[in-house]
Order: C-alpha cells, then sequence, then structure tokens
C-alpha cells in the first residue's frame, strides 16, 4: 500500500532495515582487492546476541559444493573464523575437509555444527566430533524445517544435556523450510542462543520483525543462502545491506575460489548505500518473483503429506544455482514418498496455494525427469 508521497509499506521497512543497523557498521573502513593478504583485519567483527561468542561479519559455510579444503584454509588465514558445518553437506566430505582445515587452531575458531540427528543420539554427535578432530563445538544448530516441532520439549532437554556434558556451549536453530514460522517459535522457547535462516533480501519486510525481536531479546542470527537471486557483482553489492540489517551477526557462506573469499571480505568493508540497497533490493525482488520463499504452505496442503517444498527446492533452488548441483541430486534421492505425477495426478492444490506464484507442478516434473 502506498501513501499519498509515494511512499509505501515496503518501502518504510527497507529503509528502517538499513537505518537501524547502519550503526553496526560504524567507523569500518573499506578494502581493496590489492589489501586482500591483510583483508583479516578488515572484516568487521560482532558478538552475538548475549553470548560471549564474537563473530566474523562474513563467515564460512560449507554446504556448497565446491567449499574444498583449501578454499576453507585461505578463508580462516583472512580471518573468517567462524566455521559451520554438517555431516551431511557434501555426503560427509564437508566435515571431513572442515576437520582437516582447522587441525591445530582450534583455539583460535568458533565451530558451529547442524544436527540432523534425534537430541538423545549421543553416538551420531561424538561421530561428528571425531570426524572433526574436536571434543566439543560452540554452537549446536538444530536442523527443524516445521514449526509445530519447535516446541517439542524433547530439543530443549537435549540441548541442556549436551550443554551440561561440555559437548558445546551454545544452541541455535536452523530452517529453510516454514523458516519465519520456525523462527518465531524458537523465539517463543526462550533458550535459543542463535538462528540461522534460509534468507534472501527479498524476505526483508517478512522478517525483519523477527529479526528486530531477537536483537531486542539477545539471540544473534546467522544468515545462510543469501545469494538467492542475487548473482555476480550483484550479490556483493547486496552484502552490506544483508549487514546493516537489524539483528544481523554473519553471512555464513561456501565459497568457490579464493577470489570469492577476498571480495567477500571487501564487501563487508563497505558501507550501506541506499541507492546500491534499492537497486539491489529491486533486482532481488525481480528474480525471486515466482520462486520459492521457503514458507512450507505448500507441505501444508498436500492431502497425502508429501514433502512437495522440498522437491521445489531442489529444482527452483539447487538445479539453478552451480554451487549447489550435486546437492540437489543427493537431497531428492533421499526424500521418501515425493510427489510425482503418477501420484498427485490433477491435483494442484499446492501451486494454487502457493502465495509467491511458484509453478509447483512444473518443479515436480522437472525434478522427476532431471533428478531421478
Amino acid at each position: 500500500m502506498t501513501g499519498k508521497s509515494g511512499y509505501s509499506r515496503r518501502d518504510f521497512f527497507k529503509g528502517a532495515s538499513v537505518l537501524a543497523g547502519a550503526a553496526a557498521l560504524g567507523g569500518v573502513g573499506t578494502s581493496t582487492a590489492g589489501a586482500a593478504v591483510a583483508a583479516k583485519a578488515a572484516i568487521p567483527r560482532r558478538k552475538l546476541g548475549k553470548t560471549d561468542l564474537e563473530l566474523p561479519a562474513v563467515s564460512i559455510g560449507t554446504g556448497a559444493d565446491n567449499s574444498d579444503l583449501n578454499v576453507i584454509k585461505y578463508a580462516i588465514s583472512q580471518g573468517m573464523n567462524f566455521v559451520h558445518t554438517s555431516t551431511g553437506y557434501k555426503k560427509g566430505v564437508a566435515i571431513k575437509n572442515v576437520g582437516e582445515a582447522i587441525k591445530g587452531q582450534r583455539d583460535k575458531l568458533t565451530l558451529a555444527l547442524k544436527i540432523t540427528w534425534a537430541p538423545d543420539d549421543d553416538a551420531a554427535l561424538d561421530a561428528a566430533f571425531e570426524t572433526l578432530g574436536v571434543d566439543n563445538v560452540d554452537i549446536a544448530f538444530f536442523n527443524i524445517h516445521k514449526a509445530s516441532q519447535v516446541s517439542d520439549p524433547k530439543f530443549r532437554k537435549g540441548a541442556e544435556r549436551w550443554i551440561k556434558m561440555g559437548k558445546f556451549r551454545y544452541i541455535g536453530l536452523t530452517s529453510h523450510k516454514e523458516t519465519a514460522a520456525c523462527l518465531s517459535a524458537a523465539l517463543d522457547q526462550g533458550f535459543y542462543n542463535a538462528l540461522m535462516p534460509a534468507y534472501n533480501i527479498s524476505m526483508e519486510e517478512e522478517f525483519l520483525p523477527i529479526f528486530e525481536r531477537a536483537e531486542k531479546e539477545g539471540v544473534g542470527v546467522v544468515l545462510m543462502k543469501s545469494g538467492r537471486g542475487l548473482n555476480g557483482d550483484a550479490y556483493y553489492d547486496a552484502v552490506p545491506q544483508y549487514l546493516a540489517t537489524t539483528g544481523i551477526t554473519t553471512i555464513n557462506k561456501g565459497y568457490g575460489s579464493f577470489r570469492d573469499v577476498q571480495k567477500q571480505i571487501e564487501a563487508a568493508g563497505q558501507p550501506a548505500d541506499a541507492e546500491i540497497g534499492k537497486r539491489v533490493r529491486e533486482a532481488a525482488a525481480v528474480a525471486m518473483t515466482g520462486h520459492c520463499q521457503m514458507c512450507g504452505i505448500c507441505d501444508q496442503v498436500c492431502p497425502r503429506g508429501l514433502p512437495v517444498a522440498d522437491v521445489v527446492r531442489c529444482s527452483d533452488y539447487y538445479m539453478e544455482h552451480a554451487l549447489y548441483v550435486g546437492t540437489a541430486f543427493q537431497t531428492y534421492e533421499e526424500l521418501k514418498d515425493r510427489p510425482q505425477t503418477a501420484i498427485c495426478g490433477d491435483c494442484d492444490l499446492c501451486e494454487r496455494a502457493c502465495p509467491n506464484g511458484v509453478p509447483v507442478m512444473h518443479h515436480i516434473r522437472r525434478a522427476e525427469t532431471t533428478l531421478a
């Protein structure tokens, strides 16, 4: 809705996000390609919520297919000393690479691990630690994609038990489906120290109130999958906008080369520019039109209870993003009772219910013919 001034409610949210977070970037100078070797001193650092962890504003994720060992080592050497990984990334290769990359420098790093197993499965946790070559990690992120499951007391009970055992210090929640609802439910629980949502700048209006609440309650926010709809320089232009958003602690991302690491560091040192921000948001809005925003509504309306959103994610996100092609095949292969044309027939409730106009049935057919 636009008022007489021509300034819409969406514009209000966009402007507020930049202004509210601008102070976090105050005093940070810019860096250049020629200063890449000294870049580790230039990465802005931020406290993660109410914890005692200080993280670099840009950090290392290992879910991308080409986040190899040497690139991880290089990123660490440049000051990205926060690393997040999972036993499932790249069929276990990623966590092995992280274990190799961090040898001899555990005390200099902040480690995060995604928990994809039951919160009482000590054997799975210890196996992950053995692969990493560590006795503990700093943050464990429960991997939850249904808002109704976030309030299950087993997660809090498991977290408190593992913390008492010294397995990790802080607990987080990560989500890439029903994302906004999962984050809100996590804040309602009152014991999470960090949130890690799949987030794109086109989702700003819906998520900004959640980020503001997280900051008010001392819960840090770690962004993942922030490159959706933003390619090349458009993504690096978006980095300062992300970092100027209320509540954001760090952007966690996989890197394909040393150059990618350098450009990310350089981007983190730039101030958020209003004109560039406007251009980035417009580009992201156009790019994400008709693409999945991970709300999970398609799953909720499916009469068979099939994982529709996961199939759309494989097709829409991974198949159109070079860094995640391999993960697309792995994720699709692991899905059980997935939607298929032979099963769905003429039913298109998922597509009709999608608030973003995603051609869901097209993605189901494409995944079935390309990924199966």
